[in-house]
């Protein structure tokens, strides 16, 4: 549906532009009425839609407010949003307002919730919106609740590869990114992470260097944006034998994660449709040698390794390991890492 109306709404806006440049005021005041009622309608019919079982007729109600509250621009927007499901690129939607993003998350995002808890906003705002605030919902994310523990050692962890079953092409320390290179305006840029694609025991692709504070990760999706992107579909080699499973699951990263390098940690937001399962030193407070395994929901952010703990885990040890849909570990029919169709290693090379 989103993928049909997308044009025709970006068609008819500019023609209302057109015909805005060739009337009085009187008939323009009355053409921008008729065309905001005309996205409203649109927006409420996917906020019933998007609701489903769970649709509560009273918020109807607060949509029709929240949306006259707002200018005709900042609707069409949010309905381009809403379409696109928060496909990478969206934009910032900014208001001189407080709050209103609760409103928007609770309408178009999450409406289960009666009342929205506390939501972390995805440092991929433009700078305008430190000071306003942005009504985008998909630049929004329910936070894991997650306390590392405050004795952790893990020198005896794995030191870049798990200890698991063989793997194939393993030589991921060897080829790892240097830790500074000169960009192109010959400025000196800290490479902080390297990324490599798993499936099942035979890695896939060479490593993708970070050197950005974020990195967005997804399969077969147009990235665009101020920050990097890793489309996993062109790395993948066509020569690689995979199974159905594998093959399906690929097809489900869709928008993936966002990999972020923040003042507290490494954050990681599920944008895809699917669960991620995490395992990271900093996330343990069990057996040293396998760290526990987390389960991210789509929506979700999780800080995946927390700096207040960094001095506590060896170099060596300062490995991000997440899997797409499949769990593993004690309580998964997969026991290793490398039983898993489509996962990731995000080497860390903070000092």
């Amino acid at each position: 549906m989103g993928s049909a109306l997308f044009p025709s709404i970006l068609l008819q806006f500019f023609r209302d532009l057109y015909r805005f440049t060739k009337c009085s005021n009187e008939q323009c005041e009355f053409m921008f009425r008729t065309r905001k009622s005309t996205l409203i309608k649109k927006l409420l019919s996917l906020q019933e839609s998007s609701a489903k079982n769970t649709y509560d007729p009273t918020s109807q109600g607060l949509a029709k407010v929240f949306l006259k509250d707002i200018g005709e621009v900042e609707v069409l927007q949010l309905l381009l949003t809403v379409l696109k499901e928060g496909a990478l690129g969206t934009t910032c939607i900014v208001v001189n307002s407080q709050d209103k993003h609760l409103t928007a998350c609770k309408l178009w995002r999450w409406p289960l919730y009666r009342t929205m808890p506390t939501l972390k906003r995805v440092p991929i705002c433009n700078d305008r919106c430190n000071e306003t605030e942005c009504l985008n919902p998909y630049h929004y994310f329910l936070t894991m609740s997650h306390s590392p523990s405050k004795t952790i050692r893990l020198d005896s962890s794995p030191v870049s590869l798990p200890i698991t079953r063989d793997l194939s092409d393993s030589g991921i320390c060897i080829d790892m990114c240097s830790d500074t290179f000169n960009t192109e305006d010959g400025e000196s840029t800290s490479t902080w992470c390297n990324v490599a694609y798993w499936e099942h025991n035979q890695r896939i692709g060479a490593l993708h260097c970070v050197n950005d504070p974020i990195v967005a990760i997804a399969n077969n999706i147009t990235h665009s944006g101020r920050f990097q992107g890793l489309d996993l579909s062109k790395i993948a080699n066509d020569d690689v034998s995979r199974d159905e499973v594998t093959a399906r699951v690929r097809k489900h990263i869709g928008s993936g994660i966002l990999v972020s390098l923040e003042e507290d940690g490494i954050w990681l937001y599920n944008r895809s449709e699917i669960s991620i399962f995490v395992q990271s030193p900093t996330m343990s407070t069990g057996d040293k040698s396998r760290p526990q395994v987390h389960k991210v929901l789509p929506g979700y952010a999780l800080n995946s390794y927390h700096f207040s703990h960094h001095s506590t885990v060896s170099r060596t040890a300062r490995t991000i390991r997440l899997s797409f849909e499949k769990g593993w570990g004690p309580g998964y029919r997969r026991q290793y890492i490398t039983d898993a169709p489509c996962w990731l290693e995000l080497l860390l090379s903070i000092r």
